[in-house]
């Protein structure tokens, strides 16, 4: 038997993407191994390349607030693996999660495949965990695409997709179109698609078309039923056919991932009351998360594509306070364009790297963006930058704000932590 840290060294000689998949094969044979968990258990599959994780927050915030037993597999992860799995907001345990992945390992050996992601593994956990549990409604987040994506074994009982934009185009394509094909690939036959309202016309055809194929009714939530209330950085209360709603996670965009988020849990029948509760009481780490160092307030954001960081940069707008950041970026991303966007906007840079195995060096970015007339500078250990943004920020009574990558959001978040003992 598997213990907790055995797993974890398991799941780590995987290789994050494993070999390229052009079908399901290996992952329905290993659920067959595994007598089928997916299949047992109620699933709402959330496909799209922002707004994800916090479209499954809101719709298991409030299917929990009715009193519903809800899984939740997302990723990736800020505090811990067992984040990503999750039963009515708790954590897997970690004697769970190695019990499990023993079993996932058994089964893997049986298959004879070895090409096996570390997202395949997870979600074969997840699946297992979600059946144990007996869950009401498991909602299940597509890793990369959708199409080729291990979760698509799933027949949920809704799709939904969010804000499709340029994002993994390595894999997916360099088109909206052709990244749109994918993310729709996560549509079944008479399955009902809730889609994003505000979605690129590209994407919306492909999507429309998907539905039609598949006589699945599409639901677009309309923009023209939505008002905004009021906005600030911290919160935001808007109303959607005349009901009202209040979110803490902030911003335009999240009051689309919202709506969208509602009109799942309309055709689910879940009640009103609880629906509101539901998305009041939701929130992630690293979206737009307010904190503060000392006197200085903080702000760790996981933005790293353009969409994101225009949707963050919007949000700034409202209060135009001074912004000092700490920015380090992946290879994979688009990092010009995100970085076209911050120096617009952002006071001062200070660029880190390190914190991930393919981080773009932190002196080829500040090259880029001092070409683009960016205030930047580098700092090799991520602490001592945080420290110089919030002292910049201290002094024009601004924000220090950690963004550019999930994993530099993770790393800054552990160091805000281990200064204060908490972190709200």
């Amino acid at each position: 038997m598997m213990t907790y840290s055995q797993a974890i060294e398991y799941i780590g000689s995987f290789s994050k993407s494993g070999e390229p998949m052009r079908d399901l094969v290996r992952f329905v044979i290993l659920m067959r191994l595994l007598d089928n968990p997916h299949n047992k258990i109620r699933t709402i599959h959330v496909a799209g390349t922002n707004g994800k994780g916090s479209v499954c927050e809101y719709i298991s915030g409030a299917l929990k607030a009715a009193g519903l037993t809800v899984g939740k597999f997302t990723s990736p992860y800020i505090k811990c693996i067992e984040e990503r799995i999750q039963v009515g907001g708790r954590c897997i345990s970690e004697p769970a999660f190695a019990l499990l992945c023993d079993q996932v390992r058994n089964a893997v050996i049986t298959s004879g495949f070895e090409g096996y992601s570390q997202f395949e593994i997870l979600t074969a956990i997840a699946f297992l965990y979600f059946e144990k549990e007996k869950v009401d409604y498991a909602v299940i987040e597509t890793g990369i695409g959708g199409s080729y994506d291990c979760t698509n074994v799933i027949t949920p009982v809704i799709s939904v997709i969010t804000t499709i934009d340029y994002d993994h185009t390595d894999l997916l394509g360099e088109t909206i179109s052709e990244i749109a094909r994918h993310k729709a690939g996560i549509i079944k036959p008479s399955v009902p698609c809730v889609c994003s309202p505000g979605q690129h016309e590209d994407a919306l055809r492909v999507i429309s078309k998907r539905c039609h194929e598949f006589n699945s009714e599409l639901i677009v939530p309309e923009l023209s039923r939505i008002q905004i209330l009021h906005m600030d950085i911290t919160d935001c209360f808007f109303s959607y056919m005349g009901m009202n709603y209040h979110t803490t996670m902030s911003g335009e965009h999240q009051i689309y991932n919202a709506v969208c988020a509602v009109e799942v849990l309309k055709k689910l029948e879940i009640p009103y009351s609880n629906i509101f509760t539901g998305i009041e009481k939701s929130s992630l780490p690293a979206r737009m998360e307010i904190t503060s160092v000392g006197n200085v307030r903080c702000i760790i954001d996981g933005s790293h594509n353009p969409s994101a960081v225009r949707s963050a940069v919007k949000l700034l707008d409202i209060e135009k306070k001074p912004v000092y950041a700490v920015v380090g970026m992946l290879t994979t991303k688009d990092w010009q364009t995100v970085l076209d966007i911050m120096v617009k906007r952002f006071d001062g840079i200070i660029f880190v790297d390190g914190f991930a195995p393919n981080c773009v060096p932190a002196a080829i970015l500040t090259r880029y963006a001092i070409d683009k007339g960016g205030r930047c500078t580098v700092e090799t250990d991520i602490e001592k930058a945080l420290n110089i943004a919030c002292e910049k920020a201290g002094k024009t009574e601004g924000y220090a704000m950690i963004t550019g990558s999930l994993y530099l959001a993770s790393e800054a978040r552990k160091i805000i932590m281990s200064k204060k003992g908490n972190i709200s």
